[in-house]
């Protein structure tokens, strides 16, 4: 009788065991199917963007007010209207989960290549990174704040603490102009702190990318990237 139960007792660990080895794998197995998701829909994203707004080969005043403004639809996702602060006179949308996209962003040193959304909502920034803050505009004179989502893996934010000062980052916005910014600090800070908001100097174009600390759920803190534009 008492083995009759030791082997009854076995066959539960043992089934309980299985069950929990399944739901961790089909737990992993359905982050790595939504971030594999999530990526091809950025991608998909970024090239509808750059098909309404091609680059530009140089950041040239006179080049980017030759850019062409017409209201052509390029497909679903592409309408006419006028969105962003540095749009100009282009009348065209590119939309991504019912959000505009506003321009690119690439850090090559840490993989990251994300459409750039024009509103902050918890919808949002499941799906990309967006423009908290902006003086001017992208790639304007003054400050840019971009925030997106930490999820410790390769989305969007992720691995913004790997990114060292030096590192290059490209904003692309709807004029079709690429421009390169030189991170010049990294540091992580508190929720409450909106002081790198503004630009110490406003002569100057800058960028500033927010996220979550790996511990933010318990320190509630940001890790700050802060980059300027070169020449």
């Amino acid at each position: 009788m008492f083995n009759s139960k030791y082997s009854s007792v076995l066959t539960i660990l043992l089934i309980i065991v299985i069950v929990a080895i399944v739901a961790i794998i089909g737990y992993f197995g359905y982050e790595i199917i939504a971030e594999k998701s999530k990526e091809k829909a950025s991608e998909s994203a970024i090239e509808q963007f750059d098909t309404a707004f091609p680059t530009v080969a140089a950041a040239d005043e006179n080049e980017v007010q030759n850019v062409s403004t017409n209201n052509e639809t390029l497909d679903a996702n592409v309408t006419g209207g006028n969105g962003g602060n540095n749009s100009g006179s282009n009348s065209k949308k590119v939309m991504f989960k019912g959000y505009e996209v506003i321009g690119t962003i690439r850090i090559p040193s840490v993989k990251v290549d994300e459409p750039i959304l024009a509103d902050v909502t918890k919808k949002s920034l499941e799906n990309a990174v967006a423009l908290l803050y902006t003086t001017n505009g992208l790639n304007q004179q003054g400050n840019s704040v971009i925030i997106g989502h930490n999820y410790r893996n390769n989305l969007f934010f992720s691995n913004n603490d790997k990114i060292k000062k030096g590192d290059s980052v490209y904003i692309k916005d709807k004029t079709g102009v690429e421009r390169k910014y030189k991170v010049t600090d990294t540091f992580e800070t508190s929720a409450s702190d909106a002081d790198f908001y503004k630009p110490k100097d406003v002569n100057k174009t800058t960028v500033v990318l927010s996220t979550c600390t790996d511990d933010a759920s318990t320190t509630n803190k940001r890790w700050i990237v802060m980059a300027e534009l070169e020449g």
